[in-house]
């Protein structure tokens, strides 16, 4: 009888250059990472994580995938375009988010500050107090300017954002007669209907001078337009270590919009 020879099955290994590509997502998930500092793991922090975790995979499994051949070789290559298509559209994204921050508004303009959160003391949270001393120091160099303060009492906020953005105002020396609360929105497209009503009641301008994150500038200016409004940015510095977190998110949040007025 003739000896039986039992082949086996070696496994392939990872490509030295694979390995070198690996380090990005590696990296990038480091800085996604940041808010944990804090205790932090929002869903902008998670979609960093996702792409992350799409991007090493496809690192380890499409090269093999092309070598089969055949079906493998094609759903390689399909996967491939859609992810690149992905980073085109984050890369544009990324693009329309930053360009916004750049457009300085009129001396006329009314300005319209954008609540975020009020942590459960009442003090304003990181965030918010930033968008209220950016506010406060374009009032102060703008005497004329009336300010609308936006943002309504989420479920777990002790009072309305916008009360807590005019008592943060009025303690930095913005004369109580130059704010005007709008305590009902509960989000961005409601902040600039509600301001919108606002300055149509009251005669303000049109022209808005939006006080809001950096990163947040171009989805609101889109939603001011929206509301018949001509936006202009007054970006207020993030956070260093939860921007991460909220570029993530706002990458959802601009999608979600487009996604809206395409369909």
């Amino acid at each position: 009888m003739g000896v039986q020879k039992i082949g086996h099955t070696r496994k392939r290994k990872i490509h030295p250059v694979q390995w070198g590509l690996l380090l990005l997502p590696a990296a990038v998930a480091v800085w996604f990472s940041q808010t944990l500092l804090i205790g932090v793991a929002g869903v902008g922090t998670l979609v960093g994580w996702m792409m992350c975790a799409i991007t090493a995979a496809l690192i380890l499994l499409v090269p093999g995938m092309i070598r089969k051949g055949g079906g493998k070789q094609v759903a390689a290559w399909i996967l491939t375009i859609v992810f690149a298509l992905g980073m085109v559209w984050c890369g544009y994204l990324t693009t329309r988010i930053f360009s916004a921050a750049g457009k300085t508004p009129p001396e006329t303009a009314t300005v319209v500050v954008l609540g975020c959160k009020v942590e459960k003391s009442g003090a304003p949270s990181l965030s918010l107090k930033s968008r209220i001393e950016k506010a406060a120091e374009y009032l102060q160099e703008h005497p004329e300017a009336v300010c609308i303060v936006s943002g309504g009492k989420g479920s777990n906020e002790p009072a309305t954002e916008a009360s807590v953005m005019a008592r943060e105002l009025e303690s930095l020396g913005i004369d109580s007669q130059r704010i005007i609360q709008e305590d009902q929105s509960t989000d961005t497209r409601e902040n600039m209907e509600y301001s919108a009503k606002i300055i149509e009641e009251k005669g303000l301008s049109r022209e808005i001078a939006v006080v809001t994150d950096d990163y947040h500038q171009f989805r609101a200016g889109e939603l001011a337009k929206a509301a018949g409004l001509s936006p202009y940015a007054v970006p207020a510095e993030s956070v260093k270590h939860l921007f991460p977190a909220n570029y993530g998110r706002e990458l959802i949040s601009l999608t979600k919009f487009y996604l809206e007025q395409w369909f």
